[in-house]
């Protein structure tokens, strides 16, 4: 018992194993070419191995060699491994990991968004490309689509076809299978089908996946109310020849039936239901389709019979005959009564039956707003009842038909409604008929609308030119043609309408009739403008347009164009005519005397001035320029961008070629200071603004020398001051100034003294190119003697002798203060000789003793005469010590 329970476990066991492993085997990977898989062996490091499989489908592991991995899967190749190297290792375990999955490659054809190459994911299906792609077209036939595959090796192939909406609608995988590197996948067209007739959009359809019946009507907008969905007809083409197949879409709308499937190139009718329109003294007054063999008493029953205030001996059917419509006016009376006799016609399709009311109306049918039965009086007459039925329709033709006791007469309705002819009395039981008329007429050309206008009675060629818009600007209006069809050929009509504009009474504004066709020609209003314009090219212009009109058609003149002598080239009479004009009095007179309307094909050309301008030197724009005529120097230097900061406008020099040579001269264009040299151009001039010389040279004994930029009225203080001044500042220094004018120059010397006790009279107001230079002055005097510091000291104002030896160092103990000599003006003969502080340590003199000096003085100190007693006392104090110590060595 106990085996018995243990074999049942292990069954279910297994059971659960197998039916658990079914559909993951059934899903496991299985390799090919471009995987990358790592292989390990538990124990055996050295065989690890990184691998991929190849072209060839095989992939390499150690001991083993190749091995073939496609279409394998990893447990698969796994046990094969385990079993080949079991030669090699002891009980070996390997395990297989696919480390990077292989990429597909395929391509993709056919009705999709974007055709092309694709890289996708191993595992990737069908409907993944699809939608790489952008998804298909909708002309795409997803019911056939084709796959080519390569067996390895590309040496075969195979075509799958596959059926996508069965994955779509269904779900099915075969309907979206795996695809491999390699496929070709191609989607083809589904075809087109076209459906016409009584449908709201008439045209040819793209069949996608496969459309039916209904489908293709839906696709259509439906059908009309006026449909025979009972009679469709289906065109197909099969072995090439046509085969109809007539449907009724009645029974497929109510699922009766099945819908017909449409295949590419079908051709579907639906045609119109046959029909006729009842109105009048009806019950139900309206439209009823038409059956069979149907007449007209079947149709009245339909409509509920005839009224009681209904006259049923008089109805009137209204026919359409080959060319032209038939009125049938019947007695139905005896038919409604139950009675033999009586009329009781077959009807066709699209007859109109009206049934009148009473004895004392009249029955007005045909192509006017509300056809019907009107009561009438004694002073209705043609006009009136028209009016009543709401006027004739565009439709409408050019007579009406009025029938009386049985004769028929016609009535122009042009006349009768414009001017009130054959307005006679209407009489009960008349039926007046307003046929269906071509009163279209095609216009053509150069009108703002051109096509088929419909016209109204009595209407003229002036008339419907106004319905199709007018004429446009281009129109020929002298050679406008009317065609008319007539029995014996066309007749044509030439139209000059510059006249008829003016004057609508004229012969040629000839009445319209249908059929008529109008040309309105185009005039070759063109004319070419060429040369200095802004805008050279081809110009259409107006009727009446002149030269002028053309230039300012080409945007003007440019600053180039030499207005004088703009040419006019002209066709006339088979020869070339060329005149020359000149614009520019239109500039003097404010109009243009020769200004000519223009012609088709003139060509005008603008010639290029020759008033050019060269501009050079301090300018902001230097360049090459034109000028109008008139200008002068000044605003051409304006053109220019005007002067620059360091333009010297009084020395503008301008060349220019004579009859004798070259010849400069210069002009002064200073306005601000009142120059009168402006003066008109000529052309051909080099105008040269030269670079004002405003830079003033200062030198010699100034703090900073150098070259200073000077202002306006610019003065000599004032550079001075720029220079930081004067080094000594002691007054008596001279400042020389130099000017070079033309071939003169000019020097002013001025003390600084005096320039500044009196600036007024010595400030010299300054000029660019000026030299300024300040000469070292003679402020050094020269100490000798016995000073410690013999040398050359500049003397500062207001020194005297004492300050002198101050700045040699002081006298030496040995100096003889009372005989100190200054010598003056370079002699060394005649010294003054002053006699310090009477032989004292400190100066007690008075002034007279320490007298001023000037620049150049010597002062010279002299040795003192007296006893050098520092000497003798040195000298006894040296044998006192000597003394001293011979005696100590006696002693010793």
């Amino acid at each position: 018992m106990k085996n018995l329970r243990t074999n049942i476990v292990a069954s279910i066991l297994l059971l659960l194993v197998l039916l658990g492993s079914g559909p993951l085997a059934a899903n496991e990977y299985l390799l090919g070419v471009g995987d990358a898989v790592r292989i390990t062996v538990w124990g055996h490091e050295e065989l690890a191995t990184q691998t991929v499989v190849r072209p060839d489908g095989y992939l390499t592991f150690p001991l083993v060699g190749d091995i073939w991995a496609v279409d394998k899967t990893t447990r698969q190749l796994r046990t094969e491994l385990q079993s080949l190297l079991a030669d090699f290792v002891v009980n070996p375990q390997v395990t297989v990991i696919v480390t990077q999955f292989r990429t597909v490659r395929v391509q993709l054809l056919g009705e999709v968004a974007r055709p092309g190459n694709y890289n996708l994911s191993s595992g990737a299906r069908l409907l993944d490309v699809l939608a790489s792609a952008g998804g298909p077209l909708n002309n795409a036939d997803l019911s056939r689509v084709n796959i080519t595959r390569y067996e390895l090796g590309g040496q075969q192939s195979k075509v799958l076809t596959v059926d996508v909406r069965l994955f779509l609608e269904q779900g099915q995988l075969e309907g979206n299978p795996l695809v491999e590197g390699d496929d070709m996948i191609f989607v083809p067209a589904s075809g087109r089908a076209t459906i016409f007739g009584e449908v709201r959009q008439p045209r040819s359809y793209d069949l996608g996946s496969g459309l039916d019946l209904l489908d293709l009507m839906a696709l259509a907008g439906g059908s009309l109310d006026s449909a025979d969905l009972e009679n469709v007809v289906i065109t197909s083409q099969i072995d090439g020849q046509p085969v109809e197949q007539v449907v009724n879409v009645q029974n497929y709308m109510a699922g009766r039936e099945k819908p017909v499937a449409i295949k590419p190139n079908d051709v579907i009718f639906v045609p119109k239901k046959q029909q006729v329109m009842v109105v009048g003294a009806v019950r139900n007054p309206g439209i009823y389709t038409l059956h069979s063999d149907a007449h007209l008493v079947d149709i009245l029953a339909r409509a509920g019979g005839v009224t009681a205030a209904g006259d049923a001996s008089a109805v009137a059917i209204t026919r359409k005959g080959i060319s032209d419509q038939e009125i049938l006016i019947v007695n139905a009376q005896p038919g409604l009564s139950g009675r033999t006799g009586g009329d009781n016609p077959r009807l066709v399709a699209d007859d109109l039956i009206f049934v009148p009311e009473g004895y004392r109306n009249a029955l007005v049918l045909g192509q006017v707003r509300s056809p019907g039965s009107y009561a009438l009086d004694e002073q209705t007459r043609l006009l009136d009842l028209l009016a009543r039925a709401g006027g004739t329709t565009d439709r409408a033709g050019e007579e009406l038909t009025l029938t009386r006791d049985g004769v028929a007469k016609t009535v122009d309705i042009g006349a009768l409604e414009r001017f009130g002819l054959q307005n006679e009395p209407v009489e009960p039981g008349d039926v007046i008929f307003v046929p269906e008329g071509e009163r279209r007429v095609l216009i053509l050309g150069e009108v703002r609308s051109p096509g088929y206008h419909q016209f109204r009675p009595g209407d003229r060629v002036l008339d419907v030119i106004g319905l199709a818009g007018g004429l446009t600007t281009n129109a020929l209006q002298e050679q406008v043609s009317l065609s008319r069809p007539t029995p014996e050929g066309t007749d044509i009509f030439m139209i000059d309408f510059s006249g008829l504009m003016d004057n609508r009474y004229l012969a040629d504004n000839l009445h319209v009739q249908g059929g008529d066709v109008i040309i309105v020609p185009a005039e070759d209003r063109g004319v070419i403008v060429l040369g200095e314009v802004q805008r050279p090219g081809y110009y259409t212009y107006r009727s009446g347009d002149g030269l002028l009109d053309a230039i300012m058609l080409a945007g003007g003149f440019t600053q180039n164009a030499n207005e004088e002598r703009v040419s006019l080239t002209r066709q006339t009479g088979g020869e070339t005519e060329v005149e020359s004009i000149d614009f520019s009095l239109l500039m003097e007179d404010g109009f243009l005397a020769q200004d000519k309307p223009l012609q088709g094909g003139d060509i005008i050309m603008v010639p290029r001035s020759e008033r050019n301008v060269l501009v050079l030197g301090e300018v902001r724009n230097p360049g090459y320029y034109s000028f109008a005529k008139g200008q002068s120097f000044v605003e051409l230097i304006g053109r220019a961008g005007g002067f620059t900061a360091n333009a010297d406008v009084a020395k503008v020099h301008v060349t220019m070629e004579t009859a004798d040579g070259l010849l400069t001269e210069v002009l002064n264009l200073d306005v601000l200071a009142g120059a009168n040299d402006n003066r008109p151009l000529q052309g051909g001039e080099v105008i040269t603004v030269p670079r004002a010389n405003n830079v003033v040279l200062v030198f010699g004994e100034v703090v900073r020398p150098g070259a200073y930029t000077l202002a306006p009225q610019g003065r000599l203080l004032d550079i001075l001051a720029a220079a930081g001044g004067l080094q000594s500042n002691v007054g008596s220094e001279n400042v020389v100034v130099t000017r070079q004018d033309g071939n003169e120059e000019q020097v002013w010397q001025v003390n600084y003294g005096s320039l500044m006790a009196a600036q007024s009279e010595n400030n010299l107001a300054l000029a660019g190119g000026d030299v300024i230079y300040v000469p070292a002055s003679r402020r050094q005097i020269l100490v000798l003697g016995m000073v410690k510091n013999p040398g050359v000291y500049t003397l500062p104002m207001g020194a005297r002798v004492l300050d002198a030896l101050a700045m040699a160092g002081g006298p030496l103990e040995r100096a003889a203060l009372e005989n100190v000599g200054i010598y003056r003006d370079g002699s060394l003969e005649g010294a003054d000789i002053v006699a310090m502080g009477q032989d004292k340590m400190l100066f007690t003199g008075d002034a007279s003793e320490n007298p001023l000096l000037q620049a150049g003085d010597i002062i010279y100190v002299p040795e003192t005469k007296k006893p050098d007693w520092t000497k003798i006392f040195g000298f006894v104090g040296a044998i006192s010590t000597f003394k001293n110590s011979l005696l100590n060595i006696i002693r010793w």
